[in-house]
């Protein structure tokens, strides 16, 4: 896709039709086709669909009956279904004897994705275009154009509109289609050196995965790895966050003084911990296609020595 797409601007309308829905996803993803100024462009369409039958919900889209309930709830103690939630997501599983409360939770895990997924595409900005998509613009369906027969006040299209990412479309394909020995051993491990690369990359931005996704790795037809999936990313802040937790669980509460640097020293460890390109590696069978590692210690005591010598 061409990188001088237009976009409407903030408010207008964007109309889509739809290609191609893919399956098995927590959110529904779409391949989309729309006009940009007399010519037909590609995009992918995320949406955080609170509604969506996936991982978070086992089960069919709610009832009318129980969306109603839900809206009801929202709309005459929003403040209650915002704590229910964010309690509920800290201590205990979503009861689903309480239909309310288990959308208010649904809903609160997708924009939980959404924020962090936006944020991380901000943070990559950079790398946008080649090792991860180009994020087009924030997008939302409104309640009014899902249900034409409700009127939503603007609190409650906070909590009723669909909001989605537009992102750039490229035709690749899945880690997960690509096996050997459908291709050479060296095209093989050329591909998986390069991603580890760019996860390396990733990590050295302040973004970890939380976890390995198989589905988050295509092939370009560059022979370049793309990486999507932003929605469970770790941040700088939720690592040294974590990191300081530890070593307040070791060595006890007096330990209070973080300098940058040893912050730094902290986000690497936990980079280490959550071992990132090692994990992608995996996918590629590393012991078949022998990938070179990030090397955690020398980059922490490179992270040290460089401090210490800034500081004397």
């Amino acid at each position: 896709m061409a990188q001088s797409i237009n976009i409407p601007s903030p408010g207008d309308t964007l109309f889509v039709e739809v290609l191609h829905t893919f399956p098995g996803t927590t959110s529904p993803v779409k391949v989309v086709e729309f006009n940009n100024q007399g010519i037909t462009e590609r995009a992918v369409l995320k949406l955080y669909d609170r509604t969506h039958p996936g991982r978070l919900r086992k089960f069919a889209a709610p009832s009318l009956l129980v969306e109603r309930e839900y809206r009801s709830w929202k709309t005459y103690d929003p403040q209650d279904a915002i704590d229910y939630a964010s309690y509920n997501r800290e201590n205990v599983d979503i009861p689903y004897s309480v239909p309310e409360r288990f959308e208010a939770g649904v809903w609160y895990e997708f924009d939980r994705r959404r924020k962090t997924e936006s944020t991380a595409y901000a943070q990559l900005q950079s790398i946008q275009g080649t090792k991860i998509p180009r994020l087009y613009a924030n997008v939302g369906i409104p309640l009014s154009f899902i249900d034409k027969e409700y009127k939503a006040t603007p609190e409650e299209e906070e909590f009723l509109y669909v909001p989605g990412i537009l992102l750039q479309y490229y035709d690749c394909r899945k880690l997960s289609e690509l096996y050997l020995p459908g291709m050479a051993h060296a095209e093989w491990a050329g591909l998986a050196q390069r991603t580890v690369n760019a996860i390396d990359d990733i990590n050295r931005f302040g973004i970890v995965f939380s976890n390995y996704n198989n589905n988050a790795i295509f092939r370009r037809e560059n022979d370049e790895p793309y990486i999507i999936d932003f929605a469970e990313a770790l941040f700088t802040k939720d690592l040294i966050e974590a990191w300081i937790k530890g070593l307040r669980q070791r060595r006890g509460s007096e330990v209070a003084d973080y300098p940058p640097w040893r912050m730094d020293v902290g986000y690497w460890e936990m980079v280490k911990v959550y071992r990132n390109p090692q994990s992608f590696a995996e996918a590629f069978f590393t012991q078949l296609s022998g990938c070179t590692l990030p090397d955690y210690p020398t980059i922490i005591a490179e992270t040290t020595v460089r401090a210490l010598g800034e500081g004397s």
